[in-house]
């Protein structure tokens, strides 16, 4: 617990820090942006500057100077028990040169029937690489990398994100390519890939699809599908609304995952 009130000092203290002016310019204009607006040093369409799709990432979201915090509930119903539900805080910080960190404190809250509770789970980092300034390669290709201390041990997670408008409509869409590992503890991996297709239906609402594919290689091997809604809703120029609720398709898994995310920009 020391540690996590530690972090939360260390990353309030770097957005009290940061150039007021800058970010106060940002908060105001922003307000104003239209969704396919091009904003900021990488110009970026307005819509990539809020998480659109909760499973599925796409480029740089936070510009340079701008900090924007996160709160998770990640919602896994089992099908021979209650539902776990993984949360994190995150901060993310935009370094500038399409660079952005993000910091995470995990926690959750889980156990048998009648005896559930809240625990600490760890911390981990995620470092995010645009390649180019948006519009410049096919899927505005993006690299991610994020490494984990969770329960005591350490893991890495890498990842290719892919986004970008179809062909000029209200449609935009993102893909993720994951493998997941752990680098002590139990030695297991996953590969993964999401998907989501969605519409801009007004500057403040946006309805459309996920999927998610994950393949296990412990326990013998196993796959899992999930497909369903996700949304978005605006409720400003700062905070947002992001839920993500999938079913599972096959019968390994959980029955069904929900990813609810409140965001606030700086």
């Amino acid at each position: 617990m020391k540690k996590l009130t530690a972090l939360f000092f260390i990353a309030s203290s770097f957005v009290f820090a940061a150039d007021t002016q800058e970010l106060e310019v940002f908060r105001v204009t922003a307000k104003s942006y239209a969704p396919f607006e091009s904003v900021g040093e990488y110009q970026q369409p307005a819509w990539t500057l809020t998480r659109k799709f909760p499973s599925t990432r796409v480029y740089v979201m936070t510009p340079p100077r701008a900090v924007m915090y996160e709160k998770w509930f990640d919602i896994r119903d089992r099908q021979d028990g209650p539902a776990q539900i993984r949360m994190r805080d995150e901060f993310a910080f935009g370094l500038g040169n399409r660079l952005e960190l993000d910091l995470y404190a995990h926690t959750v809250y889980d156990g048998p029937v009648g005896n559930q509770k809240f625990s600490w789970r760890g911390f981990s980092w995620e470092v995010r690489y645009a390649l180019a300034d948006w519009g410049k390669i096919w899927g505005n290709p993006t690299l991610y990398f994020e490494h984990k201390l969770m329960n005591g041990s350490q893991g890495i997670e890498p990842k290719l994100l892919l986004g970008d408008r179809i062909a000029g409509t209200d449609w935009i869409w993102g893909m993720n390519a994951i493998y997941e590992a752990n680098l002590s503890g139990p030695k297991e991996s996953e590969y993964a890939a999401t998907f989501s297709i969605s519409k801009i239906i007004t500057k403040n609402l946006t309805l459309g699809v996920s999927t998610m594919y994950r393949y296990n290689d412990y326990d013998g091997g196993f796959s899992e599908l999930y497909a369903g809604p996700n949304m978005q809703f605006r409720f400003n120029g700062n905070s947002h609304l992001s839920l993500e609720v999938m079913p599972r398709l096959l019968k390994d898994g959980y029955d069904s995952r929900t990813l609810l995310i409140f965001a606030w920009r700086f």
